[in-house]
């Protein structure tokens, strides 16, 4: 979907902030909400599906494009032209500094930036965890906005900080982690922000979908839970307990997308399932070890 016409489906602008999206996009589910046009449901559904898919693109436009996009509103226009400015200065003395090295010292320095910015990503997932903010009510009381918010941006960092890292090599083996761990911190987000609370049970074609949805998202939550905060907690990764909980969180959503097509829970299916892909991927190449 363009990034324009998503903009104008949620009634907002380049120059809202995340908080203002959600803000927008809940009031507009509420109006669009099948159980708000009890007379027009196939219409309802259609504006659904329409309006999650407008979020879920333009939220991950955004995260994506978070150099170049509005931060969050506590930073004047100038202090963030001012930071840009100084990580700037310190991107091009970091790149000065790289050419400078030979083959072997250059390989070392890049794994070194890749670790860092893999355990700040490590740290936000675990928090993630820590203070329940999969959970939207907990996530919505003030203080655990603001660390929702210091997570987001924390990964946001690592993301563009890793895509970098992407353009000063050609060794396939670092490109490997570069891009699969790049790729999970990115489908971590759009899966943080998919809605896992129904409003209301009249529907029943869309209540079935949920609750297939919701059946897939209870497996996948046991099975980031266990890799991101259990594993840190215990120090070893649970294999036996991991394995199956990815595997019936996949057969979840892909019944959910194969026969409820047509629900407003389909955006979310999908989003889960490319979250899931990622985390195999991730498991696969990280873990082969244990």
């Amino acid at each position: 979907m363009d990034i324009n016409r998503c903009y104008n489906i949620l009634s907002v602008t380049p120059g809202s902030t995340d908080e203002d999206i959600t803000r927008s996009f809940r009031a507009m589910a509420m109006k669009y909400h099948p159980d708000k046009n009890p007379d027009k449901k196939e219409w309802a559904n259609e504006q659904m599906t329409i309006l999650n898919t407008a979020y879920s693109t333009l939220m991950g436009y955004r995260f994506k494009e978070a150099e170049s996009a509005v931060e969050y509103e506590d930073h004047s226009n100038r202090e963030r032209a001012e930071a840009a400015a100084r990580e700037a200065a310190l991107k091009k003395a970091r790149e000065d500094e790289l050419r400078g090295l030979r083959d072997e010292a250059r390989r070392e320095h890049l794994i070194n930036r890749f670790v860092q910015a893999r355990e700040s990503a490590k740290d936000s997932m675990y928090r993630y965890f820590q203070y329940s903010l999969y959970n939207f009510h907990r996530r919505d009381e003030y203080s655990n906005r603001r660390i929702y918010d210091q997570m987001t941006l924390s990964l946001r960092k690592t993301y563009h900080s890793i895509k970098k890292l992407t353009t000063l090599t050609d060794d396939r083996e670092l490109l490997d982690h570069f891009n699969v761990f790049g790729k999970l911190v990115f489908d971590f987000y759009r899966a943080s922000e998919c809605v896992n609370i129904i409003d209301s049970y009249n529907d029943r074609y869309e209540v079935d979908a949920y609750r297939l949805y919701r059946k897939g998202d209870d497996f996948l939550h046991r099975a980031h839970k266990e890799l991101f905060f259990d594993r840190h907690n215990r120090g070893y990764i649970d294999r036996k307990r991991i394995g199956p909980d990815i595997m019936d969180a996949e057969q979840c959503f892909r019944h959910a997308l194969r026969l409820y097509a047509d629900s407003s829970w389909a955006v979310e299916s999908q989003i889960k399932l490319e979250y899931i892909q990622s985390l195999k991927s991730y498991i696969n190449l990280f873990f082969t070890g244990e």
